[in-house]
């Protein structure tokens, strides 16, 4: 196991914590237009108000690897607990949050990964293996938690069969799932990472729409314009998100939305 800390890693980045009160006020200020997404922006602020009432920061974790719906919701996640704390008038702690590590990553994503944990003041834990046996190991490490709130959506593959709060199957490590950004769209989660500001992973700049395997992901076919690869918010048809992926590093057990 490797646990990281934001004290542990402050050495090793210059990236400054983000001011969550700014961060709250854009987020929250988003969810009162009445567009779309600003709808839809409410709705997951409200799963996530529903979650942390029920369970309390201390025992939800947020599963996140660096992909842009993990990274979206990790913002959306830390605007409701500073919400959450500063009615609960509770000190803003750091959010734990657990990676399965079964493939090998690109350096950059490993590199924002590392910033994140700055910027969101992250307790991140990392794994090792097939996804099952990881969430086990961090369930044995850290029996507090009880919910793991995840960037699932319906479009992904087999988030059609989920809710926004789904306990995991019978035969796998017993956590309940928490989807808020389930009904959003390839062009709902950039839509929200431009309009308030999120910072992502360089990788999107460069033609990746999703990233898996770095053996088995490359730029996606439909950004190319005259050989140069635009970015990832520029794909026109949302539907190619995953042209770049082979469909073996789709799986079914993976807890992290990239």
């Amino acid at each position: 196991m490797v646990s990281r800390t934001p004290v542990a890693l402050a050495a090793d980045c210059d990236t400054k914590v983000l001011d969550f009160e700014a961060l709250a006020s854009a987020t929250y200020g988003l969810a009162t237009q009445q567009s779309q997404l600003g709808r839809k922006v409410a709705n997951a602020l409200d799963v996530i108000e529903k979650a942390l009432g029920k369970y309390g920061p201390e025992s939800i974790a947020l599963s996140f690897n660096g992909g842009k719906d993990c990274t979206a919701l990790m913002h959306l996640v830390r605007a409701a607990l500073y919400k959450y704390t500063t009615l609960h008038s509770q000190q803003t702690e750091a959010l734990v949050s657990f990676c399965v590590l079964y493939k090998k990553t690109f350096p950059e994503i490993d590199t924002f990964v590392q910033k994140s944990v700055c910027r969101y003041r992250l307790t991140l834990v990392e794994k090792n293996g097939p996804m099952r046996q990881g969430l086990q190991q961090f369930k044995d490490d850290c029996p507090g938690i009880q919910a793991i709130f995840v960037g699932t959506r319906r479009d992904d593959p087999y988030g059609d069969k989920l809710d926004f709060f789904s306990p995991t199957d019978a035969d796998w490590p017993q956590f309940m799932r928490v989807n808020p950004v389930l009904d959003w769209s390839f062009d709902d989660i950039w839509g929200f990472i431009q309009g308030v500001g999120v910072p992502y992973c360089c990788l999107y700049d460069q033609g990746y729409t999703s990233l898996g395997d770095v053996d088995s992901t490359v730029r996606n076919p439909a950004l190319c314009k005259d050989g140069v690869y635009q970015p990832a918010w520029s794909l026109a048809n949302g539907t190619l998100e995953r042209s770049g992926r082979s469909s073996s590093n789709i799986s079914r057990s993976s807890a992290n939305s990239t």
